[in-house]
This record gives C-alpha cells, sequence and structure tokens, in this order.
C-alpha cells in the first residue's frame, strides 16, 4: 500500500495549484489524474489579479506574464452600442491592475514544470475509483496506466477533477443548480480586428452572444459565442463562416482568418451542496460551475486550492487542531455561491435577446458607466481582490478599514528604512502566517511589543513573522528587535492601516487578514494560538 500525507485527484489549475502549495510547504504530496496529458480544449484564458498574487507566492508569476497577454479593459456590448468599460487599471492595490490572457492549457504547463522542478510528478492515466474513510485517515483505489489496480492510503483526499467529478459523486454529494439551454462554441483564431488588443468585448445582441479574446501572438484571439441554430432548431456545425457570420453580434467589422479547431461545450451554473465529507475535499469545478461571463471559474479554483492548501499544511504539521480545516467550506461556499449567482446574473442579462427588458438592462448598463465608484466595485469582483470571509469563524475584529476575512490590499510604499519602494505583499513571507503591527507611536514600543507578541509563553515564534510599520522617524534609529522586522512609511502610503492607537493584523498565508484590532495579548491569544500551538501530533508520512 502506498502512503501519503495529501492525495490530490485532478491535474487541472486547481490541482495544481494545490499540489504546490502542499509540496512548498513541506507536505508529501501525490496529484493523479484520468487523463494521457493536458488537455488543448479547454475554456479559460483570463487570469486576473488575485490569481496573479497567488501565482507570485508559487513562482510563477513572471513566467505567466511573459508568455501571456495583457489585458487592462472588459467592455460590455449590447444592441452594438459600448455598455460599460471596467478598466482595471484603476486598482491601485495590487501589483497587477490588469488580467492576463492566455491559453488555459499554457497555464497548466508552466505549473507542470514548476511541479516537477519540485520533484513531484503528475501520475498519468490514473483514476479513482473508490473512496473508504476511517477516524486516521483515506484509502483510495486507483486503476493504473498499465490496466492494475493501486490501494494509496494518506490523511487526506481533495477531488479537483472537474465538473463530473469522481469524487464528488463517491461521497453522494449534490450538485445543485440547472443547465442552460445554450450550447457554446469556442476556437482560437487570427482575426483582424479593430479594437485595442488591451480590450477584450463581450457583445449581445437579440441573436445571442459573441467574446472576443486577445490571446499571445500575432493577431490571436480567443473566440467564444452561443450556438447558432438551424430552422429546425438543431445546431449548426461551427465553421469558419459560421464564426464570421456570428461576429455580427458585436457591431464591429473584423475579420476571421484561420481557425485551429472548434469545439462546443455545454454549460451550467451548479455547485456542490458541501466541500468537506470528513477527510474528502472538493475544490475548483468538482465544487461549483458556473458561466464564463468575467472569467472566474479558473481563479475561483485557484482561490480554493490556495484557501486549502495552507490549512491542510498547519494541521499535517501539527501546528493547528484540525477543526481549522472546518473553515475552508464555510470560507469558500460563500464566495462560490456569490460568484455562481453574478455569473448567472450576467449570462441571463446578456442573454436576453428579444425580452422587452433588454432595454431596462441598456438603462442599467449605462448608469453603471456613468457612475465611477461603480465601475470600480465591477473591477474589484471580477478581478476577485474583494473576495473576502468576513463574518465567518476563523477570522475576528476589525481595524480602521479593515475586516478581518478581507484580503490584505498590497500596497506599494517607499520604505525609508531599507531606502526602496516595495509593495507590502513582498514584506510577509508566504509560507507561514504574519504579525503586522502599524502604528504613528514611539518606535521603540511598537517594536518592543510586536515581539512580546510574537514570543509568548507556550507558543512556537518560528511559525510567524513580525512587521512594524510605522510613519514615525524615530524607527531607523531604534535598536532593532530580533525577529522583527521595521517598515518606514513616511509618506503614509498604507494610511489605511493605521487605526487611532497601535493596530494589529494577523495576516495568514493566503493574505488574507485573521484578526484585526487592538495588539492585545488576550485578544490576539486565541488567533495566534492556532498558528503558534506547541507542536501536536504530526499526520503521518510528513516531513517537518
Amino acid at each position: 500500500m502506498q502512503r501519503t500525507q495529501v492525495l490530490v485527484v485532478g491535474a487541472g489549475p486547481t490541482g495544481l495549484v494545490l499540489a504546490l502549495q502542499l509540496h512548498r510547504l513541506g507536505v508529501a504530496v501525490r496529484i493523479i489524474d484520468k487523463h494521457p496529458g493536458v488537455l488543448e480544449l479547454t475554456k479559460s484564458a483570463a487570469l486576473h489579479a488575485r490569481t496573479l498574487e497567488h501565482f507570485r507566492d508559487l513562482g510563477v508569476a513572471a513566467r505567466v506574464l511573459a508568455e501571456g497577454r495583457r489585458v487592462d479593459i472588459l467592455t460590455l456590448r449590447t444592441g452594438h452600442r459600448d455598455r460599460v468599460s471596467v478598466d482595471f487599471r484603476e486598482l491601485a492595490d495590487t501589483a497587477y491592475p490588469h488580467m492576463v490572457d492566455i491559453p488555459q492549457a499554457r497555464t497548466e504547463h508552466i505549473l507542470i514544470d514548476r511541479l516537477t522542478a519540485m520533484g513531484v510528478p503528475v501520475e498519468r492515466e490514473t483514476t479513482c475509483t473508490g473512496i473508504e474513510q476511517t477516524p486516521e485517515g483515506v484509502t483510495a483505489t486507483v486503476t493504473t496506466p498499465d490496466g492494475g489496480t493501486e490501494t494509496v492510503a494518506a490523511a487526506w483526499l481533495v477531488g479537483c477533477d472537474g465538473a463530473h467529478s469522481t469524487v464528488r459523486d463517491l461521497l453522494g454529494v449534490e450538485f445543485a443548480g440547472a443547465a442552460y439551454a445554450d450550447d457554446w462554441v469556442l476556437c482560437d483564431a487570427v482575426v483582424d480586428w479593430p479594437l485595442p488588443r488591451n480590450e477584450m468585448a463581450f457583445s449581445a445582441d437579440t441573436d445571442g452572444i459573441y467574446g472576443v479574446f486577445p490571446l499571445p501572438g500575432d493577431r490571436r484571439y480567443r473566440l467564444a459565442y452561443t450556438q447558432h441554430h438551424d430552422r429546425n432548431g438543431d445546431p449548426v456545425e461551427p465553421d469558419l463562416a459560421d464564426a464570421q457570420q456570428a461576429m455580427a453580434r458585436t457591431g464591429i467589422e473584423g475579420t476571421i482568418e484561420s481557425v485551429d479547431q472548434f469545439w462546443t461545450f455545454n454549460l451550467a451554473h451548479r455547485q456542490a451542496t458541501g466541500y468537506r465529507r470528513r477527510r474528502v475535499f472538493l475544490a475548483g469545478d468538482a465544487a461549483h460551475v458556473h458561466t464564463p461571463f468575467g472569467g472566474q471559474g479558473l481563479n475561483l479554483g485557484v482561490g480554493d486550492a490556495m484557501n486549502l492548501g495552507w490549512k491542510l499544511a498547519t494541521v499535517a504539521s501539527g501546528h493547528a487542531p484540525v477543526g481549522l480545516l472546518d473553515s475552508y467550506e464555510a470560507e469558500r461556499h460563500r464566495v462560490a455561491k456569490q460568484v455562481v449567482s453574478f455569473t448567472h446574473l450576467g449570462a441571463r442579462a446578456m442573454l436576453l435577446r428579444g425580452d422587452p427588458r433588454r432595454h431596462l438592462r441598456d438603462a442599467t448598463m449605462a448608469m453603471l458607466q456613468a457612475a465611477p465608484p461603480a465601475r470600480h466595485t465591477m473591477a474589484r469582483r471580477l478581478s476577485q481582490l474583494s473576495h473576502g470571509y468576513r463574518g465567518t469563524p476563523a477570522v475576528h475584529g476589525h481595524a480602521a478599514h479593515l475586516h478581518a476575512g478581507d484580503r490584505l490590499p498590497d500596497l506599494e510604499l517607499f520604505d525609508g528604512v531599507a531606502d526602496r519602494t516595495v509593495r507590502l505583499h513582498d514584506l510577509l513571507p508566504h509560507d507561514r502566517h504574519s504579525l503586522l503591527l502599524a502604528g504613528h507611536g514611539d518606535s521603540t514600543a511598537l517594536l518592543g511589543r510586536a515581539r512580546e507578541l510574537v514570543t509568548m509563553p507556550g507558543h512556537r515564534p518560528d511559525t510567524v513573522a513580525a512587521l512594524v510599520l510605522t510613519s514615525n522617524w524615530d524607527v531607523s534609529e531604534t535598536a532593532p528587535q530580533p525577529g522583527v522586522r521595521a517598515v518606514l512609511d513616511r509618506g503614509r502610503q498604507a494610511e489605511e492601516l493605521y487605526g487611532r492607537g497601535p493596530t494589529a493584523y494577523l495576516v495568514r498565508p493566503d493574505r488574507h487578514i485573521g484578526y484585526a484590532g487592538p495588539p492585545d495579548s488576550r485578544r490576539l491569544a486565541g488567533r495566534l494560538a492556532v498558528v503558534l500551538s506547541p507542536t501536536v501530533t504530526p499526520m503521518p508520512g510528513g516531513r517537518r
């Protein structure tokens, strides 16, 4: 019997990110996939700011940026007119104020290359066919490429095996929702298209939807549109002429010169009723599917993997009780429900066709276009920077403009101690929690307090990093505290982090805030105990 700490089923973007996250945090992981290789015919292409932040932590963002196509603007058109343009360049609290369009298959190859370099191969043509759970772990039955059968014992198993998830079926979890009536056509093509290459256009008229998404390469685009039907109601087999005819829905004169390959697919809006059954979890498309409106799907799955990965690693290493894993479903199920609802509403609005309500839709879009705050909110929502976990059990408190559960803003500021411009996320390690102490007061007191908090008796200081952020110039002359970094923010570029007095933020490895409030030992103790607790018995097979 083969043993591992975590068995990941499915090597799409969600499974690959989860395997990367677990391995770099010291967890023994195996990842299997039933397919012989990466599927080239995949729907996703857009990577949003939040995903690019995660990719930076995983060490693959630079390559994605080098290979992908930067897209700054998403324009929604109806009735051959621009209605709403969302400009992602307005996003000031991220290093990535834009999208990157890159075929999903390329993203997967980049992730696989990174995983392979770490010594974790993707085990191909290997299918999970059975799952048995005990209080101590999971036993999975898998079929191997040679037609044989293997038994894998793991502490945890995660189903990242897509919309038709075998793991979800084996668990008996309901996939609630419904399919859409329209089928879609997808192709990658060379197109003479007059809109700028930094703009993605999503258009609708009385005949259906047509999306044009810039890809890397000379005049290359991904085209996605609702399938034509003939007079008998039967779907029309797509070809270049059909794609060209459907482009009339945009009201923009473009010419399709060549097409690589066509494929059609069905869409649905569904969500698993639960993301966890004891020691087995669901993530990515195995947990939720929806329309491609706004390019949310792949990004949502990456968020699942980053959330679950650090929690599994913390529990597996013995630094946290198993109850921490309960927060995965509490946090990610709510976020996915919001995305499924949002994309469903957007797709329905764009597919009103001859419905008289389309005039109300167009008037609403005009109001959004005329309201910069509303468009900024849309940019934050589409970029997934606004996704958060306020009010869920594993987070607590609020301070200044931020609440526990929020993503920590990745502010750009000039560090007067290091004498250089920095990003806040770059000041915090991505493999452990961080205690961020912000304040305008006495620097000696701030540094001493930070050191005191991360060295409370009975806790493990090696699992938390400490950072003091202050506008007080005397921090440059204050004697440093062991294990505490100081940053001088004389320009007050991080003003939104400062409260009336010293403010503490416990920042998780996924860059979300676990605690926000006064740097009070009593209030922080419960939150710090999760990550600074005395070591309990680690899960078997782990690397310490």
